[in-house]
């Protein structure tokens, strides 16, 4: 049988990639895929930048590798200078999308956006996740940093692996590992949801500190990573 480990959305919080970096040695898991955005909002883009690329057979472009690798916003110099030219060049070029088989399952991975127009949740209505899922069984996808899985109409799955560094309602590292095989299609498809708790309050400090050398809104991502509630636009 083989195990997975489908990750996502460190962004770039080094302590929580740290005790994901530590379950997966446990557990003997030596495939990974990352679902993009490695970097980004945190203060450790680099770190985390580099131990997905050192660590992870697959990786996908999320909205902030697009978003940082084509310098489509303004007050993202500090990840421009952190990361170098050498990653920044890398970051448009990651794909947006990974299929393959497990257990005779066609499995589709995107990040979520810039793919799709919005972070969504599994609990979206079906008909937003049909499109998604044709011609494949399994649709797994991060972007909403909310861990979940849901059974579609038709036996269809819809996977959020959550956020390793920025895990929202449950401010914990998430992640998902598939098991099955590769050549026995009768096999079957284990799923795990899997959630560890980390040291919250080092990485909001890490933000904090930041801040010092210039990352923009570390303020909030620290409160995000304290409390597990976004931040960013907090409804009034």
């Amino acid at each position: 049988m083989k195990q997975i480990a489908i990750v996502a959305d460190m962004h770039g919080n080094w302590p929580a990639t740290r005790v994901l970096a530590a379950d997966l040695k446990r557990r003997g898991i030596g495939e990974i895929y990352c679902l993009g955005d490695m970097i980004g909002k945190g203060p450790s883009s680099k770190d985390t930048m580099r131990w997905t690329l050192e660590n992870c057979q697959v990786i996908l472009r999320g909205n902030w590798e697009e978003g940082i690798g084509l310098k489509q916003y303004k007050n993202d110099e500090f990840y421009y200078e952190q990361l170098g030219e050498e990653y920044m060049a890398m970051l448009p070029e990651f794909p947006m999308e990974h299929c393959f088989i497990l257990s005779g399952r066609r499995i589709r991975m995107i990040h979520g956006r810039p793919l799709l127009s919005d972070a969504v949740g599994v609990h979206r209505e079906e008909s937003y996740f049909q499109p998604l899922l044709e011609n494949h069984d399994v649709l797994i996808y991060a972007d909403a940093h909310k861990i979940g899985m849901r059974l579609l109409t038709g036996g269809k799955m819809v996977i959020n692996c959550g956020s390793v560094g920025n895990g929202l309602n449950l401010n914990m590292v998430q992640y998902a590992i598939l098991t099955g095989d590769e050549r026995d299609a009768s096999a079957p498809l284990d799923v795990n949801l899997i959630t560890i708790p980390y040291d919250n309050r080092q990485a909001a400090q890490d933000a904090l500190d930041a801040e010092k050398q210039g990352l923009v809104k570390g303020d909030l991502f620290a409160k995000e990573v304290l409390t597990g509630v976004y931040a960013r636009h907090p409804k009034k």
